[in-house]
């Protein structure tokens, strides 16, 4: 009721307890009078409950703060915003137990998803699992997920526009976030428990008709894409009419790190990836693809695996690999490989760089690259280190 009778610049403040019902956006705010929809106390203690659709927005300007809500299951998307929910703010909020998509967005313009917890997106029927994601998105604009955390799925983390849908998405920005996937420890919406649900953690598409989509992808942890119902599972599946920059990712436990697709215009820095069957797959006759300060550690079986790309040739700098060998992908002078001495404990996957490291100022420097992956200032010495971390041991250099 609340919701129904807020106009602009209200606060609807809603008391801890449980609300058994679905709730829906009315008129729209304005940017200098939102509508805000605040939980009174912190998240976890105002639950929306309903099987199926809990929350339709379709109204612009809108703030929703401190909620949980839970679809049972119900065979709907859990949140569903629409191309009318133009400069949306939905944050330190839990979104769960789906039976489709946990967030699916029609193509709104500059929204924000701050601080949610998003889970246990879960289409699953008769043996078989169908698509459901943590977030998606049609031709969305201005679009950016940060400080939140996705897992368990049976689609992807985030998809954007899998319909590929007039006019093109643009100017999404993914950061500080976790993704992640693994065997379900017990029975959700009859996926049995030990199933690994999923296939990537981030997965574009994009129509060649529309102008090039661009995504920036900034301090993100993916692991456990692998063993799932699909082949070729990644992490970070980034392909189509795209320009894809992805800065300090760690990807883990898949069986692919980051698979590329022409004609996307890829550009990969500091990265870390260990523990795949592939590190890089690249595919489609992808042109020119960018590797900068990114590093590889054990367990990865095949750094770079091409198919259908007989002409790619990739830009590789600062490149850093526990191997005896190079991978002739990473020719450059700046790349090198090395012994698991180079790092400060290989063994427990902590990558950098140890005293006396072959890495310490033996790089070249990259444009545009100023940071690392702990965002201390590159060079931290007399050059630039190779690898996706600076040696810290001179006192660090801090941004300015």
């Amino acid at each position: 009721e609340g919701l129904n009778a807020a106009m602009p610049g209200d606060t609807v403040i809603v008391r801890p307890g449980t609300y058994n019902e679905a709730i829906s956006t009315v008129r729209n705010g304005t940017e200098a009078f939102p509508i805000y929809l605040l939980s009174e106390v912190e998240r976890g203690t105002v639950f929306v409950k309903a099987a199926g659709q809990v929350f339709s927005i379709s109204h612009a300007y809108h703030i929703v703060d401190g909620f949980v809500f839970d679809g049972q299951y119900g065979a709907n998307d859990l949140i569903k915003i629409g191309s009318g929910a133009d400069n949306l703010t939905f944050k330190n909020s839990e979104i769960l137990r789906s039976g489709r998509d946990c967030i699916d967005m029609a193509g709104p313009q500059n929204v924000l998803f701050d601080n949610l917890l998003i889970h246990n997106c879960i289409w699953y029927s008769g043996g078989t699992q169908t698509d459901a994601h943590g977030i998606a998105g049609g031709p969305v604009r201005n679009l950016t997920v940060r400080n939140s955390e996705i897992y368990y799925f049976t689609g992807d983390g985030i998809q954007i526009d899998p319909g590929r849908n007039s006019p093109g998405w643009n100017d999404v920005l993914i950061e500080n976030m976790k993704i992640w996937n693994g065997p379900l420890p017990s029975t959700e919406n009859t996926m049995p428990a030990g199933r690994v649900p999923g296939e990537n953690a981030i997965d574009t598409k994009a129509g060649s008709s529309f102008t090039r989509a661009n995504i920036t992808l900034r301090n993100i942890t993916a692991h456990g894409f692998i063993n799932g119902a699909i082949t070729n599972q990644a992490a970070f599946n980034l392909k189509e009419n795209i320009n894809a920059t992805v800065d300090g990712a760690t990807v883990y436990d898949s069986e692919i790190g980051f698979r590329i697709r022409g004609p996307a215009d890829i550009t990969i820095q500091n990265a870390v990836v260990y523990g795949t069957t592939y590190g890089i797959r690249y595919e489609d006759n992808i042109v020119n693809p960018k590797l900068y300060n990114t590093t590889f550690g054990s367990n990865v079986s095949n750094p770079f695996f091409g198919t259908s790309s007989s002409g790619t040739t990739f830009t590789t700098r600062n490149f850093l690999i526990l191997s005896a060998n190079l991978p002739s992908q990473t020719s450059h002078p700046s790349n090198r490989a090395v012994a698991s001495s180079a790092f400060v404990n290989a063994a427990a996957n902590d990558y950098h760089l140890s005293t006396g490291s072959p890495a310490i100022d033996a790089g070249v420097i990259v444009a545009g690259i100023t940071t690392d992956r702990d965002e201390a200032v590159r060079p931290q010495g007399t050059g630039w280190d190779i690898g996706a971390y600076e040696y810290i041991g001179r006192g660090i250099v801090q941004p300015p």
